[in-house]
């Protein structure tokens, strides 16, 4: 038993996109998992994007490149099917598209907050950010693992019913967010290309 899941670490370790820890924490938890996504976080990664929406047959796709700079900026640039640059840092949101730019403070739209601190504390392993808002369930293996955040703010949970993250070792991959309209999008994380612009 105990050489099989050593080779399941060991193969996870090697496949998946951003490397693991060499060795499952003694205690293993959300802390410990977002920890080491906190001790290993890159600059820059690139990002796809479904957007499934009750009124439309299809989902809406998206791509693009997320950036990150301590202690709290966050960028997302999404450079298909349209340009558009959404900013993050302390607690305002800036959002740029078509030329026009948008400015939110984050404390009055509890929506923009919920994606905000979800998308910064997750990219960047800050488990004091998440705990602001959500209760966090951890499931799974250092090797493959999967963190439910639910909301424990009652203005997020009326809009957000939970957001579900899948990871391996210090990576986070993909971020799905379910709200309680229904609509629900899949944001899927990987490696920035070196020539990538």
């Amino acid at each position: 038993m105990m050489r099989r899941w050593l080779l399941i670490f060991l193969l996870a370790w090697f496949f998946w996109p951003l490397r693991a820890t060499a060795e499952p924490p003694t205690s293993w938890s959300a802390a410990t998992v977002l920890q080491s996504v906190a001790n290993h976080r890159q600059s820059a990664a690139r990002f796809t994007e479904e957007k499934f929406i009750g009124v439309l047959d299809t989902p809406l796709l998206s791509e693009g490149k997320l950036t990150f700079r301590p202690p709290d900026y966050l960028e997302k640039h999404t450079t298909a099917p349209r340009d558009e640059v959404m900013i993050i840092q302390d607690a305002v949101l800036t959002y740029t598209r078509q030329g026009q730019t948008y400015t939110l403070h984050l404390a009055e739209h509890p929506e923009a907050t919920a994606y905000a601190n979800s998308m910064r504390g997750l990219l960047t392993g800050n488990a004091a950010i998440l705990k602001q808002s959500y209760a966090l369930e951890l499931s799974g293996d250092p090797a493959h693992w999967t963190l439910l955040l639910l909301p424990t703010d009652t203005r997020i949970a009326s809009l957000i019913k939970n957001i579900s993250v899948t990871g391996a070792g210090d990576s986070v991959q993909m971020i799905e967010y379910d709200q309680t309209n229904g609509d629900r999008s899949v944001m899927t994380i990987r490696p920035a290309s070196p020539s990538a612009p």
